[in-house]
């Protein structure tokens, strides 16, 4: 009887932990990884959903043309207005099809634009691509999509035959007509990504002063990476298979793509689990970087290493996790997502690294000093549809470290600051247009957020709530280095919910910085900050040994002083009695 009422409370546990995790209801977690109830940090209402209905697209995307929405991103463009510079958003959406229509006999991979406010602008279901800026070879290498009977993938020269390409190239381009111009299809397209690089003569020198303006488009089902010029949307320049070793039999399957300053190219690709493809601005390979081991037990390496090779080929592979989006900050590190790692020889999981943050050199520095490691929801699902933790399939940053993953399992986004402290937790799945069944991507716009929604179609502006604001401006304040500011609003969020741990850590940390220790110890206690409150422990005992050590010590050297000459004065006084004595 006793052993059925263990197994019905561990019953129960596990029904109301899936049930708690599978609400709307806002939560968070406590320092000692509990569920606790709490506010928002963004939410959504009707007025921030974008689709094929909303008057903001005025009818100009159809189902069929967004049929599988899969890479959103937001490009911030600079214009002068009247002698003063104005900047204003562009937004891309990219949607893949790998299937033909039946009614229309077509396979719809598209570029969307958008302004800031997602009012519709253009859409491109091809790009033109100009003979005259690519040699035969280089044309030979570039794949474009066939429509038939099925979708295909096909070289531009078994389209465009080498007699017709030397018939366009024989007439000018400002006198060609439409018929002997060429055009690229994509086929998958899965990542767009538009950033400036430096401009480069034919020799790949900088040209001082000058910049292209380019859009990079995964082109996953061509296995190439499209590069087009984001004024004219013509193809500037194709990166195929890179010609290193490494990819002898590997496909390039590119799914996301981002650049760095100086316009070297990182690429996700399927597949890849050697980590992020590093390339040159010319497409060359040069390595891969983040790379997601497994872990192996000391005698699995051993005995990998002592076995023969026809006992390696019967031993269960090990492969590194693959990443599964990215998103690159002003200053060059890399913030990703990928799958829990998994030892396939002894089924341990490791999740503590689902998140990175990568530098030039490749290395992890993501900083994890929050109560827990940054990794989604800290309680798994062990039955049911939603078995396991955290799925990340986005990630986005701002420009103070402040950064928010979105987690398909659940429909949430979890927002950390640059600490690693989990600062809300927001979204959810259900049956509202607002939820998040399948959000594929996630960009900060501003203050809200901009999630691409799959299953559904849609775009959804979140907004942050009351007290998200409140601590998004305290989480400023406080990578800006104002802890006064800060303080304060800290203090706002503890007014409005007393059980928010991290608030009484800012508090504190304010009160550590301007010396009031025994406050700021006060504080760092009731947030359960170990860390912190140890250094003001150590600055208040260290302050009170300077305050009282001079009079501690004057006090230890005058009984010192005293004991000594007492201990003279009975001395002389013991020696003159003897004397005396003697006398008589």
């Amino acid at each position: 009887m006793r052993k059925f009422k263990k197994y019905l409370l561990v019953l129960v546990t596990l029904v109301c932990t899936y049930a708690t995790l599978n609400v709307k209801a806002a939560y968070t977690y406590s320092h000692d990884g509990k569920i606790i109830s709490a506010p928002a940090g963004y939410s959504a209402t009707i007025d921030g959903v974008y689709n094929i209905l909303s008057n903001a697209w005025g009818g100009n995307v159809n189902e069929k043309e967004f049929n599988s929405p899969e890479d959103l991103y937001i490009y911030t463009e600079t214009k002068t207005v009247n002698e003063k510079e104005v900047k204003e958003d562009v937004i891309y959406i990219v949607s893949s099809s790998s299937s033909i229509d039946a009614a229309t006999k077509q396979c719809y991979n598209m570029l969307f634009v958008f302004d800031g406010n997602l009012n519709y602008k253009e859409k491109y279901s091809r790009f033109e691509i100009n003979p005259d800026n690519f040699s035969n070879l280089e044309l030979s290498k570039i794949k474009t999509r066939v429509d038939g009977s099925a979708a295909t993938s096909a070289a531009l020269t078994s389209v465009y035959s080498y007699e017709k390409i030397k018939e366009i190239k024989a007439v000018p381009y400002e006198e060609r007509t439409e018929d002997q111009k060429m055009y690229l299809k994509l086929f998958k397209v899965s990542g767009v990504y538009r950033a400036q690089r430096a401009k480069r003569d034919a020799n790949n020198v900088i040209i001082e002063g000058e910049f292209e303006d380019l859009i990079y488009l995964s082109d996953t089902g061509n296995n190439q990476i499209v590069i087009i010029d984001a004024k004219t949307y013509e193809v500037v320049q194709i990166i195929s298979t890179p010609s290193d070793q490494a990819f002898s039999e590997k496909t390039f399957s590119p799914t996301k793509v981002v650049t760095d300053s100086a316009g070297r190219i990182y690429v996700i690709s399927d597949g890849i689990y050697e980590g992020i493809i590093l390339l040159s601005n010319k497409g060359e390979f040069m390595r891969f970087v983040g790379v997601n081991y497994t872990t192996m037990s000391f005698w699995d390496a051993l005995w990998r290493n002592i076995a023969t090779e026809e006992q390696r080929k019967q031993m269960t592979s090990i492969l590194n996790t693959e990443f599964k989006n990215f998103t690159i900050d002003s200053q060059g590190f890399i913030y990703t997502v990928s799958r829990a790692v998994t030892n396939t020889e002894t089924g341990v999981t490791n999740d503590k690294a689902m998140i990175k943050r990568i530098n030039q050199a490749g290395n992890d520095v993501l900083v994890r000093n929050g109560y827990s490691v940054p990794k989604g929801d800290l309680i798994t699902i062990m039955t049911g549809k939603n078995k396991g933790g955290s799925t990340f399939s986005g990630i986005t940053v701002n420009e103070y470290g402040t950064y928010t993953v979105v987690d398909t399992k659940g429909g949430r986004l979890f927002t950390y600051d640059k600490e690693g402290n989990l600062l809300y937790i927001s979204g959810g799945k259900g049956s509202e247009v607002t939820d998040l069944e399948n959000p594929v991507a996630v960009r900060y716009q501003g203050e809200n957020l901009l999630v691409l929604e799959k299953n559904n179609r849609v775009v959804i502006r979140y907004t942050p709530t009351e007290v998200g604001s409140i601590i998004n401006k305290a989480v400023e304040y406080q990578a800006k280095g104002d802890l006064e500011s800060a303080s304060e609003e800290w203090q706002n969020v503890i007014n409005q919910n007393p059980n928010y741990e991290l608030a009484y850590v800012g508090v504190g940390k304010t009160y550590l910085s301007a010396g009031r220790y025994q406050d700021a110890m006060e504080y760092f206690k009731t947030g359960f900050n170990v860390e912190y409150y140890s250094k003001a422990y150590k600055l208040y005992r260290d302050e009170k040994i300077k305050k009282f050590f001079p009079y501690v010590m004057t006090g230890i050297v005058v009984l010192v002083v005293f004991g000594i000459g007492y201990k003279a004065y009975k001395s002389i006084r013991y020696k003159k009695s003897d004397a005396g004595f003697g006398d008589e």
